[in-house]
């Protein structure tokens, strides 16, 4: 399969660049900023792999990624968004006394970054195929709590980008994804789970082994549906 992974720096996204390498796939890459991790797979992986290091909420940017995917995979059969923030702000500070500041951040990276995406990559993405958005389980409007208002508000407007998608083309499959409570440096205080789990149960989505439907567009990484 021809796989693109957005934000594969670390966590999830450098386990499951990680995993769809290892099980044979073709992988195109987009990371902030190179690692060492992300480095070794580029020398073990070489002719499988090619990765494009920048920033999502360039649009210019994207525009340009895009061009290089289209000329390394031609098509795509699964794209899975994984970048976002989680400002250290957001993890004392209540809605009222928010920093402005890191809601605009917040918002640029976890929402209008993914529609970014979408806008270029999903006429690249090949007929049936899936496009993931990573999101979090607490986007429920009825369920509000005090805790990281930034993040949940932009987790919610994020999450609803797969159903707008869905009810606006039918050639291709979006999904907004909860990874489960990970352990890395954004969950690590609530964490249950290690990235590569997650990534296993992202990998059983995107190659079909786990049966998922469009009109259950909102899912766990097990595609339980939520």
């Amino acid at each position: 399969m021809n796989i693109c992974i957005v934000g594969a720096t670390k966590g999830l996204g450098l386990s499951l660049t990680k995993k769809f390498l290892e099980e044979g796939h073709t992988v195109f890459s987009i990371a902030l900023e190179p690692s060492l991790e992300l480095d070794n797979l580029i020398s073990t992986f070489k002719g499988n792999l090619e990765v494009c290091f920048g920033d999502i909420t360039n649009e210019n940017f994207v525009k340009d990624a895009c061009e290089l995917c289209g000329k390394y995979l031609v098509n795509i059969d699964s794209l899975c968004n994984v970048v976002g923030v989680l400002l250290h702000g957001d993890r004392s500070n209540l809605l009222h006394n928010c920093d402005i500041d890191e809601l605009r951040r917040t918002f640029e990276v976890n929402t209008i970054a993914p529609v970014i995406i979408v806008k270029y990559f999903y006429p690249l993405m090949k007929i049936n195929s899936t496009m993931l958005t990573v999101t979090s389980e607490g986007i429920e409007i009825k369920s509000c709590g005090t805790w990281v208002p930034c993040y949940g508000m932009s987790k919610a407007s994020a999450t609803k980008i797969s159903g707008i998608m869905n009810a606006s083309v039918t050639n291709v499959d979006f999904y907004s994804v909860h990874p489960g409570r990970m352990n890395t440096d954004m969950g690590k205080t609530t964490a249950q789970i290690q990235p590569e789990e997650s990534a296993e149960g992202f990998y059983s989505i995107m190659t079909g082994k786990t049966p998922i439907s469009r009109n259950n567009w909102y899912i766990d990484y097990m595609g339980n549906v939520l």
